[in-house]
């Protein structure tokens, strides 16, 4: 295990700039988070890309007569980034190209997503060793990687954090082994205090009260969601409302990662493309009992 001396005068420096939730109900897996990128006193953007899709592609041996290699693993992991954005990223975009070009050894390699887990995690101690010396703590992140695993016939989904003390220990465990739902990042606590107030609540509908209290500077935004479809994650957009100040529907809201992609800079020109995604509606209830009260009401 991977340990990095580090002053404890600067663990309060530490702070993870997002909300992100891990959630498991049932057979439905799925990653959300808010968009916002926090600069501090600087200010910040609501439309930075927390959950990812990693395609990864496991091939054999090359034959020798043939010269051709078959396709072990072809699918679509799922992967969800807290804290620190130099960190998260260099570990995304090094495993997001590491991922696609995989050979297995026949009779030794693991084909599995235990394997998987444990490749990522070398990258993942890498960067946090080469960074903390020079960001201490404020360089830390956690991810939340899961995938199908071929040897389990099932999706397992696993955290890499680091454990702060005197020293920094980066950890990885499996999470999500049964109906669980996992906040990370500095809108952790509101999000816990809602949930437990509403436990029936689902993971978008904590995120938006999060944002929209405005209680945590650094979550704000669209909201940002994806889950396993059969073996492989895929990323949804979501369909949001806004109300008149008299309490009337107003219009939806088609937010994709933070951006409203029908509307002002992403409104299609004539000749331009159409941003194809599938939309979840979580708040469709909302906007029905709205339109009730508002026409018991006038």
């Amino acid at each position: 295990m991977a340990i990095f001396k580090i002053y404890s005068r600067k663990l309060s420096l530490f702070k993870k700039m997002t909300l992100v939730v891990a959630n498991r109900f049932r057979d439905i897996i799925s990653f959300s988070s808010d968009s916002r990128l926090s600069f501090g006193t600087a200010g910040h953007i609501d439309y930075c890309v927390k959950v990812f899709t990693v395609p990864v592609k496991i091939k054999s041996p090359t034959d020798s007569v043939t010269r051709a290699a078959s396709i072990e693993y072809d699918h679509k992991l799922g992967l969800a980034v807290v804290g620190n954005f130099n960190n998260a990223y260099t570990v995304k975009e090094s495993i997001y190209e590491i991922l696609q070009n995989l050979q297995y050894i026949p009779g030794y390699t693991d084909v599995s997503m235990d394997s998987i887990s444990k490749l990522v995690d070398k990258v993942f101690k890498k960067a946090t060793k080469d960074l903390a010396p020079i960001l201490q703590v404020r360089g830390l992140c956690q991810l939340i990687l899961g995938g199908y695993c071929p040897k389990q016939d099932k999706i397992r989904v696993f955290e890499y954090s680091v454990n702060i003390s005197d020293t920094l220990t980066p950890t990885l465990r499996e999470i999500l082994l049964c109906d669980e739902i996992l906040f990370y990042g500095s809108g952790k606590s509101p999000a816990e205090q809602i949930k437990n107030q509403n436990s029936s609540m689902g993971p978008l509908h904590v995120l938006r009260e999060v944002i929209n209290s405005g209680a945590v500077q650094s979550v704000g935004g669209g909201l940002q969601y994806g889950e396993f479809v059969e073996k492989d994650f895929k990323i949804f957009g979501i369909e949001d409302y806004r109300l008149h100040s008299d309490g009337s529907f107003k219009e939806y809201l088609h937010t994709l990662r933070g951006l409203n992609i029908y509307k002002e800079e992403f409104e299609r020109d004539s000749d331009g493309f159409h941003i194809s995604y599938t939309f979840k509606q979580p708040f469709q209830n909302e906007v029905m009992k709205a339109a009730t009260d508002y026409l018991k009401n006038n």
